[in-house]
């Protein structure tokens, strides 16, 4: 019974079926091809904060991976001069086992998405300053104790299979198709 609550804990993080944790098709590795980079933001909610697990570590951590995977990192000033606004949001929300069926334990959500400005081709004079063209997602538990490892090998993993769709669109490194 602990193990349902917690699973349904997780679940209702998201309001995501299962079958929807990942956005990295074809069609959708297109959207990454020439972007020039990316700024990278992060946003943890109160729970996983409380786990010690914060915006600025998963940056920071984001960053790194990605700089060692050769993505070229965008400033927030450079972000807002590139046409497309790249920017690569990682979300993550928590929810402690506390007060419900299990205690000791976290279910979390990590979301890794690409949001840039869009037009519609119905009608090219409609712009969107926010569309989601890629992401990622995935759902854990873990017990409060190992959270903070659990939460950024989950960041890791996402933050990998960004890079890796991004280096593979762009053959290699830096953004500029070859």
């Amino acid at each position: 019974m602990k193990r349902y609550a917690l699973m349904a804990m997780a679940f209702a993080l998201t309001g995501l079926p299962a079958e929807s944790a990942a956005q990295d098709t074809v069609w959708n590795r297109y959207t990454l091809e020439g972007l020039g980079g990316v700024f990278v933001s992060a946003r943890t909610g109160a729970a996983c904060a409380g786990a010690g697990v914060t915006d600025e570590s998963v940056r920071v951590q984001a960053e790194a991976a990605l700089a060692a995977a050769e993505v070229e990192l965008l400033t927030q000033g450079e972000m807002l001069r590139n046409p497309g606004l790249p920017e690569l949001r990682i979300i993550l929300e928590c929810a402690s086992g506390d007060g419900v069926a299990v205690t000791g334990a976290l279910a979390f959500s990590v979301a890794v998405r690409v949001h840039q400005s869009t037009q519609m081709t119905r009608d090219n004079q409609i712009t969107l300053s926010e569309a989601v063209t890629w992401f990622t997602t995935e759902l854990g538990i873990a017990a409060i104790v190992d959270a903070p490892a659990a939460l950024e090998a989950a960041v890791a993993a996402k933050v990998e299979e960004f890079a890796t769709a991004y280096t593979e669109t762009n053959g290699g490194g830096g953004g500029n198709p070859g």
